[in-house]
């Protein structure tokens, strides 16, 4: 008798210590999420492109004299000022040419000017005085022709822009063949943006009738990013047959050159009016064979699916066209644990719209 007593005793502490709370509740069991509400923006629908940013204009700077490299004015890589020396060949031997050829030159005008006089003299021929002439005439070309090359010895950067790395080091003879290249120089302030539109979307825009004037461009991997305007400035003038595509360039300011020749970005063409949309998430979005679809909590804090149609990416953000109400909370975390018809627990609102 004593010994069962004391085991009644147990198992009454027992339940006494379940209904304390040392037992779990269904309340901390409940799956956890988190949930913002749709922001209404008046958005504007895009194509979105991928593109290839290419220099304003590309210089291949050559010797068009020979001789040896006497100095260099940049460092590998640099901006470099429009007019800016960029290359000097000894020029000793062309400014010696120089003054040998004007010399030449004087003498001959002395010689002119002395046959014009027996000319009217009578006292030599007609054809003498066109023989001077003619050697004067020459002797202007040789001189001229000694001071463009006089001219080659120094290379200036014909715009402002970025060289690349020098070909040859100071000391080096240069100029010997026609295709010594000795830095490549591109203007990148502004910069051209190059990308391709299928006949499809063309169509759409308006682009034979009524092109837009502007599209928008970022970095590709910083979708969220506004992007910048730029001009769009050249439409080709035939689709090509074999991809159906056409070419367009875009002419970009780029104050602060962070965009570089070869950089991919994103491209984006406005297509249609602006016009009222709910935003969530991109992350918020889920999708199968038969749609898009969304997660919501309702009121009674139960999960629902709800069927959306889904418009373009703004920044991080995707559109909702139709599906949802601006009062929905939609799931934005935990829901891969969760299913339609599940009771779950809000632990906090999304930043995203207001909660």
């Amino acid at each position: 008798m004593r010994l069962t007593a004391a085991l009644c005793l147990a198992l009454a502490m027992t339940l006494a210590a379940c209904r304390d709370g040392n037992a779990p509740t269904s309340q901390t069991a409940l799956p956890q999420v988190t949930v913002t509400r749709p922001l209404a923006r008046q958005v504007r629908e895009q194509i979105d492109l991928n593109g290839t940013v290419a220099p304003s204009a590309t210089v291949t700077l050559v010797a068009r004299v020979q001789g040896t490299l006497k100095e260099i004015g940049f460092t590998d890589g640099a901006y470099v000022k429009e007019g800016q020396l960029l290359f000097r060949i000894e020029s000793d031997t062309y400014r010696a040419q120089l003054v040998y050829d004007q010399a030449a030159l004087d003498n001959a005008e002395q010689e002119l000017t002395r046959q014009k006089q027996l000319t009217s003299d009578n006292a030599t021929s007609e054809s003498t005085l066109q023989k001077a002439q003619t050697t004067r005439d020459q002797a202007i070309a040789k001189r001229d022709m000694s001071r463009i090359n006089l001219g080659y010895t120094e290379i200036r950067a014909p715009f402002a822009g970025r060289i690349g790395a020098r070909a040859f080091d100071a000391g080096n003879v240069v100029g010997a063949s026609d295709s010594a290249k000795l830095a490549t120089l591109d203007r990148i302030q502004p910069v051209y943006v190059n990308f391709t539109l299928n006949e499809r979307d063309a169509n759409r825009i308006g682009l034979f009738t009524r092109p837009p004037r502007t599209v928008r461009v970022n970095v590709l991997g910083a979708p969220a990013a506004p992007g910048e305007n730029a001009a769009l400035e050249f439409v080709d003038t035939r689709v090509d047959a074999d991809s159906g595509t056409l070419r367009l360039r875009a002419d970009i300011a780029n104050p602060d050159a962070h965009l570089i020749p070869g950089m991919s970005v994103e491209v984006h063409i406005p297509a249609g009016a602006p016009h009222d949309v709910l935003l969530v998430p991109d992350t918020a979005l889920l999708r199968e064979q038969a749609g898009a679809f969304v997660l919501i909590v309702n009121g009674a804090g139960v999960i629902e699916r709800r069927t959306v149609t889904a418009g373009g990416l703004f920044g991080a953000l995707r559109a909702i066209t139709a599906g949802l109400d601006a009062n929905d909370r939609v799931v934005t975390g935990g829901a891969l644990a969760v299913s339609p018809g599940v009771k779950v627990q809000v632990i906090a609102a999304a930043a995203q719209g207001r909660s």
